[in-house]
This record gives C-alpha cells, structure tokens and sequence, in this order.
C-alpha cells in the first residue's frame, strides 16, 4: 500500500487531532539524543580511495605496485597525519540525529561547509502528544521544574485550542510550544567536516551537553564500523575558550584544560560555577514522568487514556 495515497493515513498521521487533551511525556535532555547512521563508504573502496589521494603526488596509481602491507603501512601514516590527507574530502556520511532541542539543531547546522541537512517541520503535523526534554538541572528546584512542566503544558493546550478553532494555521500556533519539544534532523556530512564538528561539540567548557553526547554518539556510530578511523577524532586544542579575554565568549567558569595560562588576563564570564558545576555533577537523569493536563498521572493511566 503506498502511503502517500491513503487519504485515511494521512489524516490519522498529520492531521488535526480534534477534541484530544495533550498528552505530554517529560523526558531526559540528555539520554533523548540519538544518532543513527544511514548510509557510509565501502570499506574497501574507501581505502583505496584515501591511499591513492594520498600518494597520488609520488605515484600514478599506487595499486598497481602496492601489496596489501603496503597499504596498511599507508593507512597508517594517513592515520598519523604523515601523508597527505586530501582524499577525506571524498568520504562521506549521511546520518539521523533525534531527541534534540530546536536550540541544539539550530547550534548543529551553523556548519555549512561540507554538509547538508534536512531538519523535521514543525508546521506540518499535530503537535500537541509530542515529549518535552527536560534539563537535569532543573531536579535541583523541584518548584520550579514544576513551573517549567506547567508552562509547557499550558502552551501545549493552547496549541490544541487554536489549532481546533480552524481559524489559526499550525504555522502560527507552534509559536506558543516550549523549544524543548525534541526534533529530529537528516545530515550529510564529508569526513573532515565531521571531524571539525567533533572537535567543537567536545568541547568541556562551555559546549551544552547536549552537544556533547550528539557528538561523541557520532564518533561512536562511525568507529563500529571503521574502527581504524578511531584515530582521526581529537579534541580541539586551540578551542577559543581557551583565549584570553571576551574573544573566548565565555558563560561558565573555566576548567580543566580550559584553565588560563599564568598571567592571561580574564575578562568576565557569566557564571562563577563551571559547566559540570551548574549542569552535571551530582545529578541523575531525569525519570520519565507523564502528564494529561495540568494533573500527574501514572504510566498505566497514561496508558490507558493513549
């Protein structure tokens, strides 16, 4: 059955869901990103590929003397950065990242060289059952998380409220929903790009962690299936946090190898806690908890009422 011509799928799956109260599943922010790759290079082919761009400037086609020590020994270098690297340029990787804020697809697609995206519309279907991330923070202040449940409840209903008067576009009613409704996002990247976006969202000080588990989960994905290419992921070292002044654009206090040199001057920064301090140390992930309107409810009742 094609589904694009199933008027009655459609309908169940995009269309408005009348005189339905939101159901609404608080979720983990962290826990909730997941990648998954789609498509990546022959692993053969590959090889040969970054071994011949490689020694491309020595030799006209270095398969026709090389043995397959050969190859290894050049593998290894390329690995080592002792030869030429161009031929990255060619490797490519196409990958689904889900269970981001719009804040964390928005930080991921401000790279745009070397990559394409295609990111979930939010103007499309209904919103009003999807989950919303919660920060692990917000455990330390259980009246305000509270607060924070309330209001992106309260926008949810909102939503469901205009979108039924079949007087206000789904374009104009997302506008009341939390940033915190998870998205989804298809990228296509080339190696080298991927690499850069590794050594950025790694970062300690002051990347979201957030992006720290999207971009280790992507090393991760890459390196069960070539896990030669483990030696290509490295954290940058001259990271501009790591700068003196407001050049570094510094929110948290600095850490660990973010730590100015003796005699740097340091502006200010936002916060006088680090990071870990303010977003990881001590705090759990945040258990799932369910909601149909403004009352808590178990995951049976929930259950039952979806």
């Amino acid at each position: 059955m094609n589904f694009f011509n199933d008027d009655e799928k459609l309908k169940s799956t995009f269309g408005i869901k009348r005189g339905q109260l939101p159901k609404t599943r608080f979720i983990d922010n962290i826990d909730a990103v997941k990648v998954k790759l789609l498509n990546w290079p022959d692993e053969e082919r590959i090889k040969r590929h970054l071994i011949q761009f490689a020694t491309g400037s020595w030799f006209e086609d270095f398969s026709e003397i090389a043995n397959e020590d050969d190859y290894r020994s050049a593998l290894e270098e390329l690995s080592q950065g002792k030869i030429l690297a161009q031929g990255l340029e060619g490797v490519q990787f196409s990958f689904l990242v889900s269970g981001l804020s719009l804040h964390g697809s928005h930080a991921i697609v401000r790279t745009r060289i070397g990559a394409a995206y295609l990111q979930q519309s939010q103007a499309v279907c209904d919103l009003r059952h999807s989950d919303i991330l919660v920060p692990r923070a917000y455990q330390k202040h259980i009246h305000l998380l509270k607060n924070y449940q309330n209001i992106a409840i309260a926008g949810k209903h909102l939503y469901a409220e205009m979108l039924e008067t079949d007087d206000i576009a789904v374009t104009d009613a997302r506008f009341s929903l939390l940033k915190t409704i998870p998205v989804w996002v298809n990228i296509s990247m080339s190696l080298p790009t991927i690499l850069g976006v590794y050594s950025k969202r790694t970062d300690v000080t002051e990347e979201h962690p957030e992006m720290n588990r999207f971009a280790e989960l992507l090393r991760l994905e890459i390196e069960k299936i070539f896990p030669w290419m483990s030696t290509y992921f490295k954290r940058d070292a001259n990271c501009i946090h790591r700068f003196e002044g407001y050049r570094s654009n510094c929110v948290f206090k600095r850490d660990g190898n973010d730590v100015l040199q003796p005699g740097a001057k340091e502006n200010w920064h936002f916060h006088d806690k680090t990071k870990s301090q303010l977003m990881l140390e001590g705090l759990e992930p945040f258990k799932i908890e369910y909601f149909i309107s403004y009352n808590q409810v178990t995951k049976e009742e929930y259950d039952r009422y979806k």
